[in-house]
Formats: structure tokens, sequence, C-alpha cells
């Protein structure tokens, strides 16, 4: 070998060489990257729409997690409304901006999109048994309610941040943590996906949506098997579509679409179709981002605007003010996570199903349309409705799966979130009950079971009215 070729081959070698540091390092601020693309957007919604305390935030909220996260400083700009976290020597940085009425947005690679103003909505007080005695129901345990959530907050490993008990429309039990109060709004994580069908729900009503029409999806034109997939099939999670739901995976798919993408819902429509439709269940957060961006497409071609439908069509009706719905850079509502509203507005979004999609004289939703979302889909093992989750058995002959909640029963359903968010509904009660709060390193439905089923048994079935 003579000197010439050998300088070539070392050449050619610690090319190589830099090429595979250039492509881990790049690798390495992706990864860094989804980790503050989270610490930031958190921190940008619990100190500027949640109204928390920053030093609560900041010292508290990230415990527990990764202790990669805890390697990730976070700056906050009290005068821009923005945060920028990022690991060691810069790493993966990443910004989240708060914008009035639309909460926090991460400014994933492009600048975001223009967004309208939204005009407030008025709240509507509730009926409040609980500083008013004559509004007080025979069949409710008012003082074993108390008690029980006394001493859920009293526990301080719980984490219950809210506990609120609604009967026949009226609060009759209430309570929250340190720095949370009725007014503060809570995150959803994926209890957003609930309201997501509840927004679908009325643009069904309203004759904007057929859901037994494909999903109008421009990327599908051409493909044989996804151009026929239906509003329906996205309801049910049974989609066909391949979709990565691992959160412990910093580079999976829901990390990335979440964390990374200004377009949720196109990287999601980007996914191939590897089942038939309507014949597999699979838990998708891409799923339910391609619905919000879909309908967001057919509201606007129908020349209604997207952003005010939901506060015209459900949220003014119902007088619930504090809902917040957070976009992604490209302005369509991350309709799979990022909800924020007070635990008093997310027990009304719940009792509106227990009034059968109807408020005072106002229809909001499908006659019919809470049987609708709590049906199991036909292939998810009686687990799961439209974008909500049932309490039902399972497995062979309904006997190798409990009830999520064995206390509740059959006909309980429910909004569920991330770390332990929870509305249930329970009909047979006419009662709702919202838990918000961060479980970390259990199972969250399992961890709150006993003191769901608790608050439950503290409620009698109403004595029927006398013929």
């Amino acid at each position: 070998m003579n000197l010439k070729t050998h300088h070539k081959i070392l050449l050619l070698g610690g090319g190589a060489v830099a090429l595979g540091l250039a492509f881990a390092g790049m690798k390495l601020n992706a990864i860094a990257h989804t980790g503050a693309a989270y610490k930031a957007k958190v921190a940008c919604s619990e100190i500027f729409l949640a109204g928390r305390a920053r030093e609560a935030v900041l010292t508290s909220e990230f415990e527990n997690i990764d202790p990669f996260l805890d390697r990730m400083s976070v700056a906050v700009d009290d005068v821009k409304r923005e945060t920028i976290a990022a690991g060691p020597l810069g790493l993966g940085r990443a910004k989240a901006i708060y914008r009035d009425g639309y909460g926090c947005t991460l400014e994933n690679q492009k600048p975001l999109a223009a967004l309208p103003a939204i005009a407030p909505v008025t709240a509507e007080p509730w009926i409040d048994a609980t500083i008013n005695s004559d509004l007080k129901l025979d069949h409710v345990d008012t003082k074993k309610l108390n008690a029980l959530i006394d001493a859920a907050f009293a526990d301080s490993a719980a984490g219950n941040r809210a506990l609120l008990v609604v009967v026949d429309g009226r609060i009759v039990a209430e309570g929250y943590g340190d720095g949370i109060s009725k007014t503060t709004r809570l995150a959803s994580w994926s209890m957003a996906k609930s309201v997501t069908a509840t927004v679908l729900g009325a643009a069904v009503l309203q004759g904007l949506v057929d859901l037994g029409d494909p999903v109008p999806v421009s990327e599908w034109r051409d493909d044989a098997a996804r151009s026929k997939i239906t509003w329906g099939d996205l309801l049910h999670m049974q989609s066909g579509l391949a979709f990565d739901e691992s959160y412990g995976a910093m580079l999976s798919d829901v990390n990335l679409m979440l964390f990374r993408e200004a377009d949720a819902g196109g990287y999601a429509a980007d996914m191939p179709a590897i089942y038939p439709r309507g014949e597999h269940w699979a838990y998708s957060s891409g799923t339910v981002n391609l619905l919000a961006r879909a309908l967001r497409r057919v509201l606007e071609d129908a020349g209604v605007s997207y952003h005010e439908f939901a506060h015209d069509a459900i949220y003014a009706p119902i007088g619930a003010a504090s809902i917040v719905m957070e976009p992604d850079a490209a302005g369509t509502s991350i309709g799979s996570s990022f909800i924020y509203a007070t635990a008093r507005d997310w027990a009304r979004l719940g009792d509106l199903y227990l009034r059968g999609g109807v408020w005072g004289t106002k229809r909001i939703l499908p006659e019919g349309w809470p049987n609708y979302v709590a049906t199991p889909a036909a292939a998810s093992d009686n687990q799961y409705g439209a974008y909500f989750w049932l309490n039902r058995e399972g497995g062979q002959d309904k006997t190798t799966r409990a009830r999520f909640i064995p206390g509740l029963p059959e006909g309980a359903y429910f909004m569920s979130g991330h770390e332990g968010q929870f509305v249930f509904i329970i009909p047979s009660r006419n009662m709702v009950i919202v838990r918000t709060g961060i479980t970390r390193g259990r199972p969250a439905v399992a961890a709150s079971a006993p003191l769901i089923a608790a608050l439950y048994n503290a409620v009698d079935e109403p004595e029927a009215a006398p013929e």
C-alpha cells in the first residue's frame, strides 16, 4: 500500500467517523428536544394558563419523571410570556409561547400560525349544595363525602389536586390541594380526546359531518385503503393506521407528534395503514389529532370558524368559561392532549352527557350521542367507546379482564388522562366525579379506584317519584 492510498483510507475512515459522530449528535439533540419541549410546554401552560406559582411548577411539576429531565433548565420570560428549556450545552432547545385564549404552543419548525381573537364565554354558576343546606339531597351522604375528600388530601403521596362530586346537577362535595382552587385551570392530557369527541358531536348535530363518511384527508386521495377510513373508524381507534404510542421512548410517534411537529394531524396523516379499518383496535393520539385537523378543514370549507366553533356550539351554551384548547404551531387544536379547564368545567362537560346532550332547552349533541360514545368499539374488548373509556369486563366470556373501577357499575364511562386526570360519568346515580392530580410510578386508574368507589357509595340511587 503506497502512502497516497493509505492517506485516502485515513481520510475516508475519518470522514466515516465524523459522519457517525454527526449522526449521533443529531440523534442526541432530537432526544433532548423531546424532553426540553415537554418541559417548556408544561411549564408555560402551568405558569401562564393555569396561573400557578412559578416556584411550585419548576420545583415539583417534573419530579420523579426522568433524571434526564432533571438536567434540563427552564427560563421563564414574564414579559413575553414564554418559556425556553434546554439540556446541557444547549442541547434540544425548545420554546413555548403563551397567547390569550389559546394557552401555550411549542414553536416547532416554523413560526406560530396567526389565530383570531375568541370572544370570552360567560360563566354559568353551579347549583352548589356545599354552601346552601337547602339544596342538599336526601340520598347523598354529605358527611361521608367530605370525610373521604379530607382524607384524600391528607395523603400527600396520593397526588390529588382536585376532587369534585356532582349529583343531580348540583355540586355536593369539592376539595382542592395546595396551590389549586376552583378557579385553577387543570391539564387534561388525554381527557382532551373526550372533548374532541364532544366537539365532533356538535358538528354532527349541525349536519357538518356524517360519521359514516370517509374522512377528507388530502394525503389519502390516491390511497385505496386509507381513503376509505371513516370518521367513525377514527373515533373508535379502529383506523388500522400505524402509530407508536410509547411515551417512554423519546423518539416514538406520539412524542415526536406532540413535541417536535408543527402540524400534529399532518404527522398522523402520513402513517401507513397496517390493518384493515374497523378490525383492529389500537389506542392512538395520532388518530385524534388527525380527526381534529380534518374537522378544521371541513368547518372552514363550510364557512364556519373552526376556532370559534367549540365555544359557540358547546362552551358558551353550558357556561364553561374556563376551557382553553391549546393548538399546534399550525393552529389546529391538539385534540389528543392539550386542553385546560377548571374542575367545575370538567364536571360541566360530564354533566352535559348525563343530560343527554341537552342544556336547558338547547340541544348541543345529537340525540343518542351519550349512548354512542359509551358503546364499545367492536375490536376494543369492551374497554373503549368513542374517545371515552368504558367500565366493563373483558376478555374471554368477559371474565379475564376486570372493570377499571370494580366499585363502579358497568354503565359508568369516563374521560381519562395521563397521571390520573378523570371525569367519571355514572348514569345510574346521575353523578359525575372529577379527580385530577399527579399519580406517578403506579397505574393511575388502579390507584384512584378505591377512592372513586367510596365516593360513589356515598350516594344512593334516588327514590322513584310516586305515581
